[in-house]
């Protein structure tokens, strides 16, 4: 699996996700912690996504769709455990 490429799209998930949800950038209101729960089921969703994929022998998408997971995932967990 290209490594560089899963990490580049974790990095621009979470990249997405500050800046969407917690930068202050507009005016948006504060998201809801809830919001961290979502964003682990589409984690969830994302990692089946690409177990399926390798298992019906789509091996090109696995690196993206392992991406999203992990960057979906790794944003709900900071936003759960950081302070604020």
């Amino acid at each position: 699996m290209p490594w560089g490429r899963v990490a580049a799209i974790t990095g621009a998930v979470v990249a997405v996700l500050w800046l969407c949800l917690d930068s202050g950038i507009g005016d948006m209101p504060p998201t809801p912690g809830a919001a961290s729960a979502a964003l682990l089921i589409f984690a969830f969703v994302f990692g089946t996504g690409a177990w399926v994929m390798r298992v019906g022998g789509r091996h090109e998408r696995v690196p993206t769709l392992v991406g999203l997971s992990i960057g979906a995932a790794a944003y709900a967990l900071l936003r759960l455990t950081l302070p604020g």
